[in-house]
């Protein structure tokens, strides 16, 4: 019998209209909280879930999502995860046997050997012994009799120490989680489910105790060279998409795990990262419904936060989105720039809230700009043509940039002036897609001809906008 479960899907789809919404939105932050680092510091997965009549689907925009960055306590949910897949395999073989003695003489020597190989630089690391690496079954699982077989389930030690690695975040907690899972399960079990991968060394990485009480085994990131706590923005996005859908493990382990991270959003000792009122922050458009946070400093003596969180729309609490953010500074500013992100994120990514493409016919995309406030000085043919022409014109492009905006201008503006304002930008080559127009220029491109064209000075591009 395999201890490891199959990989699990990518939930996650690219949706450009999202990339657009969450590319404006950091834009926009980087004019509002003068002294952000430039460019934007955090990485950041933005997902956004729909109801659909097969279940959840999940819509992703991000940046740099798929870099791993040390990523501190945030990395805990690995061995959340890695705990439930334990047990389900557990279970599979307590349902052929009739004592606990039979149980555990099988799983060391059925499941033993495979979990040792699973993680060569686990296995190959000086100072970790082969009992520190694997499952102490014992202190994990407790037995009792289910139709002539057995069942198991956490020992109460083992499940108050789950619990609190999650809600409290405290270290000790963590690490005899940790010690009882051993790094090979851990790191074996994210690697088999799809959330690390070892060519690239890139996902979920968890293989340090917190509190040295074991000697940690170390991958690159790219933020604090070699880390022993990493996880890409993307990976992380993925499993909490399916902990929300109810299909990482099973729909049990799924539903204590979202409870679990619930709890710690309203309970936690720390706060979410994202809880402006608890923060202090600026308040947002949004409310906070589950979450788990990493904080620590980096080698250089930085201090940086992480978090995955669920957050819904106060304005339709049927809109919920997965936010993983990495490597943001810890002061006001950039936590309150986090917040206007995910906020306005939330807000421009109205515009096409089931993933359907904004209109593409060059009929439909005139007709679409003028309800937002952009017009054009040339024939009507001639703009219909170039926008028929992404191939060769940079107006598909930026016309599908601007509607991301979500967002109606006081005076209008002219399309081929903002065109020909973007095309005339020293550096700047001709876009031809939506993920090729760099957002900083096209608002300064929407600037220049809203005041050239009616004599005024505004200097942000927020002016602009009707409220």
């Amino acid at each position: 019998m395999k201890p490891f479960p199959a990989p699990y899907p990518t939930l996650l789809g690219d949706d450009p209209a999202l990339q657009t919404a969450l590319d404006t939105a950091v834009s926009e932050a980087l004019t509002q909280f003068p002294g952000l680092t430039r460019p934007f510091r955090a990485a950041i997965s933005f997902v956004a879930v729909d109801q659909t009549p097969d279940g959840l689907a999940f819509r992703h925009a991000g940046l740099r999502y798929g870099d791993s960055y040390f990523t501190a306590s945030l990395a805990k949910i690995g061995a959340l995860y890695a705990a439930y897949e334990l047990r389900r395999s557990v279970n599979a073989v307590a349902r052929e046997v009739t004592t606990s003695q039979q149980l555990f003489t099988r799983l060391r020597n059925e499941f033993d050997p495979v979990i040792d190989a699973s993680v060569p630089a686990i296995a190959q690391t000086p100072g970790l012994t082969r009992v520190q690496r694997l499952p102490k079954y014992e202190q994990i699982f407790a037995t009792a009799p289910a139709g002539g077989a057995l069942a198991c389930s956490f020992q109460p030690g083992f499940q108050d120490n789950l619990n609190k690695m999650i809600i409290k975040g405290r270290n000790e907690f963590a690490s005899a989680v940790i010690q009882a899972l051993g790094y090979s399960w851990i790191n074996g079990a994210l690697k088999a489910g799809g959330f690390f991968f070892p060519p690239a060394a890139t996902g979920i990485w968890l293989a340090g105790t917190f509190t040295g009480s074991l000697p940690a085994v170390d991958i690159p990131s790219v933020n604090d060279a070699m880390v022993a706590q990493a996880s890409t923005c993307f990976d992380m996005a993925n499993l909490y998409a399916h902990i929300m859908r109810r299909t990482l493990v099973d729909f049990g382990s799924s539903n204590f795990m979202y409870a679990l991270l619930g709890t710690s959003a309203f309970a936690g000792d720390d706060p979410s990262f994202l809880d402006f009122a608890q923060r202090r922050l600026p308040a947002r458009d949004f409310a906070l419904l589950a979450s788990k946070i990493g904080h620590g400093s980096l080698k250089s003596g930085i201090p940086v936060n992480s978090e995955a969180a669920v957050v819904e729309s106060s304005a339709d609490p049927t809109r919920q989105f997965v936010v993983v953010f990495q490597d943001s500074l810890d002061d006001d500013n950039s936590l309150s720039a986090l917040g206007y992100i995910v906020d306005r994120t939330i807000k421009l990514s109205h515009l096409a809230p089931t993933g359907q493409p904004m209109p593409a016919a060059p009929s439909d995309v005139v007709q679409a700009l003028a309800a937002m406030g952009v017009d054009f000085s040339v024939p009507e043919t001639d703009l219909r043509g170039w926008l028929a022409n992404p191939d060769f014109t940079p107006y598909p492009a930026i016309a599908q940039a601007l509607l991301g905006w979500g967002r109606r201008l006081k005076a209008p503006v002219f399309l081929d002036v903002i065109v020909w304002n973007y095309e005339h930008t020293p550096g700047v080559t001709s876009p031809r897609a939506v993920a090729d127009v760099q957002p900083a220029i096209l608002q300064a491109a929407v600037l220049e001809g809203s005041n050239e064209r009616h004599g005024t000075q505004a200097h942000a591009i927020e002016q602009l906008f009707t409220p």
